[in-house]
């Protein structure tokens, strides 16, 4: 007869090695739109007085039982998906009354016959509290790498978009809930799009995700929006179509005016590098482009000046979190922006300062987008073929070279 402390033992040991029999799924992100914070602000001035324009993330008319539709790119095939879901700038609790995703079809129709219903604990609608992020239920679901999907959302009540504005993307807003609807009724652009903040996939080719870390550059600002023209959406149709690196899946964690030390405009690289790039799932490396705009908003505000020491201490913080967390972290080189409005001797001294240290070894590898779009005859200055107006952000072109330039070696190891 087995005595009861035996038992109890016997009992766990059986538990616990059936559980060891079913192992855990292997997540990995595949596609990112980082939440960022509403910064209700006067529009900023530069040194000399003069305006630089309206705040970039400036609050915007709310939703009220909206329908609001967008389209986004897995970076890899997936055998099951969730979406992770942000309020984590929410001042109260945020109410999604239904949620639907489908292939996208042209504009906002969605493919017939795709639509999948999201599901939060096998509930149709959620309340996401304050300063908290939801997942959805898993949603098994055959997907090729770079399918296009096309997410709906309902907004009952009263509700503030989500801040990070759609700059690449495209989404659309319709009166009431047509989450299911093939096509919109009466749709119009919505400036601001979902509070889906990532979407994770259990891969069909199991391997690791690389995380992009950066500003507009790296988020693709004056690309095409829609047409998924940024140098990670670039790059990831490269690993996907190397056989050597097609385990890769990437999350682009790029914010429109991002800076390393300070919050406004969005949250400071600082503050949000271990959600956005040490919370991702599968995350093993990360290539960080940052501090063009702690150099152009020197220039902007001089009471939150920094210079180039100040970025370097800034980067090696950074360097230390991803090795602390057994990430491989790249540094991207800061490309060239004479002619821009914010240049300045002082700033562009303090580029090349930023560059050196990044080219001088303290990063696990180097990707050099300064030297693959400046201009051989004025290194200062973006080719002109491959630079939008503003002389600061790469037109498409531009993009695809940035992407083509990073040497798929790196993630070979």
């Amino acid at each position: 007869m087995i005595k009861p402390a035996f038992a109890v033992l016997a009992a766990s040991l059986f538990w616990f090695g059936s559980s060891a029999a079913a192992p855990l799924q292997a997540w990995q992100g595949a596609w990112g739109h980082p939440p960022t914070a509403t910064n209700d602000l006067p529009a900023p001035t530069r040194a000399d007085g003069s305006p630089a324009g309206r705040p970039v993330y400036a609050p915007l008319p709310p939703y009220k039982d909206m329908s609001v539709r967008q389209v986004v790119r897995i970076s890899a095939a997936a055998r099951a998906i969730r979406l992770r879901f942000t309020n984590e700038f929410g001042a109260k609790g945020l109410r999604i009354g239904a949620a639907h995703i489908a292939l996208a079809g042209d504009n906002d129709t969605i493919v017939p016959g795709t639509d999948h219903v999201i599901t939060f604990a096998g509930k149709t609608s959620v309340d996401i509290p304050p300063g908290s992020p939801m997942l959805s239920d898993v949603l098994t679901w055959q997907l090729p790498a770079f399918a296009r999907l096309a997410i709906s959302l309902h907004y009952p009540d009263e509700t503030v978009p989500p801040a990070h504005t759609l700059f690449t993307l495209k989404a659309w807003q319709s009166a009431g809930d047509q989450t299911s609807a093939t096509a919109l009724t009466a749709p119009a652009p919505a400036r601001s799009g979902l509070h889906v903040s990532q979407i994770d996939i259990v891969p069909a080719t199991q391997g690791q995700t690389l995380v992009t870390f950066g500003d507009s550059i790296t988020e693709g600002v004056v690309s095409t929006p829609g047409a998924f023209r940024a140098w990670p959406d670039r790059l990831a149709e490269r690993l996907q179509a190397n056989a050597v690196t097609r385990g890769w899946s990437i999350v682009n964690a790029g914010i429109g005016s991002n800076r390393l030390l300070h919050d406004r405009p969005s949250t400071s690289a600082l503050s949000r590098f271990d959600r956005d790039v040490l919370s991702v799932p599968g995350a093993r490396a990360v290539v960080v482009m940052l501090g063009i705009n702690d150099i152009q908003y020197t220039h902007r505000f001089p009471a939150e000046a920094v210079h180039a020491a100040e970025e370097i201490a800034a980067l090696q913080q950074l360097i230390g979190r991803a090795h602390a967390a057994g990430l491989r972290i790249y540094g991207a080189t800061i490309t060239a922006f004479e002619g821009s409005p914010d240049y300045t001797a002082e700033g562009e001294a303090d580029r090349q300062a930023v560059n050196a240290f990044i080219r001088s070894g303290a990063f696990d590898g180097v990707v050099d987008f300064d030297a693959a779009t400046r201009d051989p005859a004025n290194p200062a200055h973006l080719r002109a073929d491959l630079e939008s107006n503003g002389h600061l952000h790469p037109n498409d072109a531009g993009y695809i070279l940035m992407g083509d330039s990073v040497d798929l070696s790196l993630f070979a190891k």
